[in-house]
């Protein structure tokens, strides 16, 4: 039983000689490793050390900048305060100067006489009214001065005595600024074609009634009436008016009058002096007809204007009716 335990313990031995053996190697392979790194590592750069000395040098230089700046601030604003002061003592000097004055200038009234200080005050108005009376003549010498005046014209127009038209007539309306042709003529002559097929009534004292068109934005409302002309024989009255279709007929009276304008364009169908023009004008347009009227007049026609209240519509009556006069 002897030999197994000698031999466990020398099994035993071995083994710790082994660990012991590999951990002294190990630490003589940490302390090479940790001598190489040591050996290996670089010193700090001198450029790195340079370097922060110029920024160190940088930052004293702006702080005594600054230092600088903050004792010339300190300088002026001292002046500053110092003019200040001086500025304010001055007002205090030139307040008391005044009030002053005003004292002895009161003191001075008083001891004048009663009489001295009622001629003092006579002075001093006298004194204010000469200065508005100098105001008074510049204001005079301004007013005197010849002023430019805008030339007057005067115009005239070449036959001031109207006459009764008989002849050739055309007819406008205008109203609201807008001019507008009539077909006047055209409108009667569809009345008498539209009535013709009823002429029967009027034989048996009744009237005829109707409506014609449109034509050019105009309906033709009209009636025919018969009338006892005495001696057996009847005759015809013949109503009619013009009622627009719309309320803005026509064109404005600056299209009017340029070249291309349908007003320019019924013109052209009539002849200068042989022709009445007849303006049917509203209230609210009686500038613009002078406008028209004095073209017309350049052009070589007769003008007549028919005004009329905002409620009539353009009209008329072979019986009652009047005709146009022109100028």
């Amino acid at each position: 039983m002897r030999k197994p335990r000698q031999d466990a313990e020398a099994i035993g031995s071995d083994s710790f000689l082994d660990v012991v053996t590999n951990i002294v190697g190990i630490l003589i392979i940490l302390v090479m490793v940790v001598g190489i790194r040591v050996k290996n590592t670089p010193l700090p750069a001198q450029a790195d050390a340079d370097e922060a000395k110029q920024q160190v040098a940088r930052l004293d230089g702006q702080a005594e900048a600054l230092e600088q700046d903050v004792l010339r601030l300190e300088g002026m604003i001292k002046s500053v305060t110092l003019s200040a002061q001086a500025k304010y003592q001055e007002r205090g000097l030139m307040a008391y100067a005044l009030a002053e004055s005003e004292r002895e200038l009161e003191e001075a009234k008083k001891g004048l006489g009663a009489e001295n200080q009622s001629s003092f005050e006579i002075r001093r108005a006298v004194s204010a009214a000469e200065m508005d009376l100098k105001k008074l003549a510049a204001a005079k010498a301004e007013a005197a001065k010849p002023k430019k005046r805008a030339p007057i014209q005067i115009k005239s127009y070449p036959t001031p005595i109207s006459k009764t038209v008989f002849g050739d007539e055309v007819h406008f309306q205008l109203k609201h600024g807008r001019l507008a042709a009539v077909p006047f003529m055209e409108l009667a002559d569809l009345c008498v074609r539209n009535a013709e097929p009823h002429k029967e009534q009027l034989a048996g004292g009744h009237d005829i009634s109707g409506v014609a068109g449109p034509r050019r934005g105009f309906e033709a409302h009209y009636t025919f009436e018969p009338i006892d002309l005495g001696d057996g024989r009847i005759g015809t009255n013949f109503l009619v008016e013009m009622v627009p279709i719309s309320g803005d007929l026509g064109e404005t009276v600056d299209d009017a009058l340029s070249a291309t304008s349908q007003f320019r364009l019924r013109l052209a169908d009539s002849p200068p002096r042989e022709t009445t023009v007849t303006i049917w004008v509203y209230g609210d347009s009686f500038t613009e007809y002078a406008r028209i009227k004095e073209i017309l007049y350049q052009l070589g026609y007769h003008v007549a204007a028919r005004p009329l209240p905002d409620s009539m519509y353009i009209g008329g009556s072979n019986h009652h009716g009047t005709h146009s006069a022109a100028q």
